[in-house]
């Protein structure tokens, strides 16, 4: 049993070195990131002419930087929103909403040495 839990201690010590640990699902619950590196993808679907579409929430920085940035189908960037910690500010929202033809919205989200909370939620309009 010791042996386990000495592994178990051993690998989340490697995930938050290298990836960093995550606490839920970014678009779905408020997630908390623990130095959370890399880059993540989520991608929404529009099927009709006109409708706009993104995400809203916040972000709460204890350090490092999160680049989030909402790509229409052909990739060109529509909107993005860095969230580091400015002075004694940290808390941003975010409001990433875009549009106007059908195809695969992408939200991607780059993490650098990130510590604290992304709380975003799918809107469509």
């Amino acid at each position: 049993m010791r042996l386990l839990l000495i592994a178990l201690v051993a690998a989340l010590a490697l995930l938050y070195v290298t990836l960093g640990l995550r606490f839920g699902y970014v678009t779905l619950t408020p997630t908390w990131l623990l130095n959370a590196n890399g880059q993540n993808r989520y991608v929404m679907e529009v099927y009709d002419e006109g409708q706009r579409v993104g995400y809203r929430g916040r972000c709460e920085v204890q350090s490092g930087r999160a680049v989030v940035r909402l790509l229409a189908p052909d990739g060109r960037q529509l909107v993005g929103r860095t969230c580091q910690k400015v002075g004694d500010r940290g808390e941003w929202t975010l409001h990433l909403v875009g549009g106007g033809q059908p195809g695969r919205y992408q939200l991607v989200v780059d993490l650098d040495a990130y510590t604290g909370l992304l709380d975003l939620s799918e809107t469509r309009e």
